[in-house]
């Protein structure tokens, strides 16, 4: 009878070990999709900030360009 015993309990310790082992494994396949999407993510929302920064920095630029030439004409009348 104790044969019987570690042969089941040695059966159910291989069931878990794999099941674990598997478990894990997706796991990690999950995590590592997850932070690739979250990163491709992120990256997308640099450039736009990136785009939206250098057309406000355009303007901005625009703007204190006519400014100076306003400031030039008063300056010359």
């Amino acid at each position: 009878m104790g044969y019987l015993w570690r042969v089941r309990l040695s059966s159910f310790a291989t069931g878990v070990a794999t099941a674990s082992a598997a478990g894990f494994f997706l796991l990690y396949k999950d995590h590592l999709v997850a932070r690739a999407t979250i990163t491709r993510q992120v990256e997308d929302i640099k450039e736009t900030s990136e785009k939206h920064y250098a057309a406000l920095n355009k303007r901005i630029s625009a703007l204190e360009s006519r400014k100076e030439l306003g400031d030039i004409k008063e300056a010359s009348d």
